[in-house]
């Protein structure tokens, strides 16, 4: 009977022993359920913010559409009925009068704007006195050498200086 007895000890803990890891896997898979709804829970949460803000978006676009037709149809009535006009303001116009040194060009003003670079002004005043494209030359201010691809401001070019060009 001992070796029953023992047979039967032996039994019951391996019993108790999967007993309790049934206990702890049981457990395990309620968390897991648990943890499982709150996820399903924060998914549709985020699902339907997600719907929100898509409609919002959309909501944003129309308005968006509708403020650009509001512009464009703007635009077409000035444009329409004549009264477009371009703003500028009046304190960034200067004048700079160009002369050369071979007496040609004597004190002619070209209008033009502080931020306009050097070589469309050199432009405007190529239009005017077309030989000089074919020449090569150098414009000085002040007795400094004008860089063409800065602007007049950064050129230290005033409203009403002289520049002079200089051919070779």
């Amino acid at each position: 009977m001992n070796y029953n007895q023992n047979m039967n000890n032996n039994l019951l803990n391996e019993l108790n022993k999967y007993k309790n890891e049934n206990i702890k896997l049981r457990e395990q898979i309620n968390k897991l359920q648990q943890e499982n709804y709150q996820l399903k829970q924060n998914l549709q949460i985020s699902q339907q913010n997600i719907m929100n803000y898509n409609a919002q978006i959309q909501n944003l676009n129309m308005k968006l559409m509708n403020k650009e037709n509001e512009l464009n149809n703007m635009k077409n009535n000035l444009i329409n009925n004549g009264n477009v006009k371009q703003y500028v303001d009046f304190n960034k116009i200067v004048v700079i009068n160009f002369m050369s040194g071979d007496g040609v060009i004597n004190n002619i003003g070209i209008k033009c704007l502080k931020t306009d670079t050097f070589a469309e002004v050199e432009e405007k005043l190529y239009k005017t006195f077309n030989e000089y494209r074919e020449t090569n030359n150098v414009f000085l201010h002040g007795g400094n050498v004008v860089l063409r691809f800065k602007t007049i401001e950064q050129n230290n070019i005033k409203d009403g200086d002289k520049v002079q060009l200089q051919n070779f």
